[in-house]
């Protein structure tokens, strides 16, 4: 398991915050949902973060409405 994973159009990544006792997989659909996981650190490490923030921020394109890239920004 990588530690962020992009599948079938959703966002899953392990929960750091239980490990190494546990590994539990988040499972995130939303661009909301990515953004609490950071906020509450159960991604961590600057890398990690980078790349959890880049697939929240397809996630929020791919529910956009926008026609265009003027209207999505």
């Amino acid at each position: 398991m990588r530690t962020i994973e992009w599948k079938e159009g959703k966002v899953f990544l392990i929960d750091q915050r239980k490990l190494p006792l546990k590994c539990e997989v988040i499972n995130c659909s939303t661009y909301q949902e990515v953004a609490e996981a950071i906020k509450k650190m159960k991604i961590r490490g600057a890398p990690a973060i980078g790349v959890a923030a880049a697939f929240g921020m397809a996630l929020a394109a791919y529910s956009s409405k926008a026609k265009n890239h003027e209207k999505f920004t």
